[in-house]
């Protein structure tokens, strides 16, 4: 998909939890751009482009609230994540980024390989 999401792996399992702290908040943005978002936007402004336009529903928005500022803090207080926190922020932007390409682009292939119905 792109490369932010793989160094943000590498990050990960290297145990710089600072950098893949700072790595999921830079996925979720290049994900926004990917969906349509304008880059010059902020954070705020991003996601609640991303809830307007039913990519993401309220819960999700709440939670990915809380990694972009887990990012930010990461990026500019030196905010260092426990490896707990690190799984279930990874977690939230695996489960934005399945819904947004991952489950919509195997539904639109399956819908078209599944016969009508015979009236």
């Amino acid at each position: 998909m792109d490369r932010f999401f793989a160094d943000t792996y590498v990050a990960l399992n290297n145990d710089l939890r600072i950098l893949a702290a700072i790595g999921i908040r830079t996925a979720f943005d290049r994900a926004s751009q990917l969906l349509g978002i304008a880059p010059e936007k902020t954070f705020a402004d991003k996601l609640g482009e991303l809830h307007r336009q039913s990519h993401v529903n309220s819960d999700e928005k709440d939670a990915i609230e809380v990694l972009i500022d887990a990012g930010s803090a990461a990026a500019h207080r030196g905010w260092k994540p426990k490896p707990s926190e690190l799984n279930d922020l990874m977690s939230i932007l695996e489960h934005f980024l399945q819904r947004s390409f991952i489950i919509a682009d195997t539904a639109r292939a399956i819908k078209q390989s599944v016969p009508p119905r015979q009236p």
